[in-house]
């Protein structure tokens, strides 16, 4: 499995590079200096060196609104929630032949996860639907959904759960006390036993 990139992340540093080079290049010409590296750290410096002489080019009210945008661009971009997605195996439905990813949002506002087949738009677990995948009662061990189930990242954060069933991150930190989630760390995020969580929530 590859890394995971963030589309818009890197559309937004391509316009960064470009945007800056732009502007780096009516200074050189301006200037006749030799042009930087084209890097946004050389670009960015290379502009800041240069600041007030653009200040005062008759193009500096197009360049300063430019950069702003391009700022608060990469400034939202940099703010947005990413869902992780990862490949869990094929499709538990009979005759499907699809593959499953789980999806897995990274914040309240985030989409909400899901395990999801890509032939097959119904085909679609949410959280509270999981235990289906596990196939405990009705699925012979090693069977597809439990080979499935079994790739589910083994847990779900408090941010996933809260928007997941609508209720806020204090309920959830009540919930895994009262009912006894067990939990495991990942570095600084908490997880909790998705089973705990489904066997509380799954029917909300």
């Amino acid at each position: 499995m590859g890394i995971p990139l963030n589309g818009r992340a890197v559309d937004a540093r391509r316009e960064i590079l470009g945007t800056l080079a732009t502007w780096a290049e009516l200074v050189v010409e301006g200037k006749r200096l030799t042009r930087p590296r084209r890097t946004v750290p050389a670009l960015a410096a290379f502009l800041q060196c240069h600041a007030h002489w653009l200040a005062a080019h008759p193009a500096a009210r197009e360049a300063a609104a430019e950069l702003e945008t391009l700022l608060n661009s990469a400034r939202r971009t940099a703010a947005a929630p990413m869902a992780r997605r990862i490949p869990v195996g094929r499709c538990v439905v009979e005759g499907c032949g699809g593959g499953l990813t789980a999806v897995l949002g990274q914040e309240r506002n985030a989409p909400a996860s899901s395990v999801e087949c890509d032939r097959d738009e119904t085909h679609r677990w949410p959280p509270q639907r999981w235990l289906e995948l596990c196939g405990e009662e009705r699925h012979a061990p090693g069977g597809p959904a439990q080979n499935a189930a079994a790739q589910i990242p083994a847990g779900l954060t408090a941010a996933q759960i809260a928007h997941t069933w609508k209720i806020s991150t204090g309920t959830v930190y009540w919930l895994a006390s009262t009912h006894g989630w067990q939990r495991s760390r990942h570095g600084r995020e908490v997880r909790y036993r998705q089973q705990d969580v489904l066997r509380s929530l799954g029917d909300r």
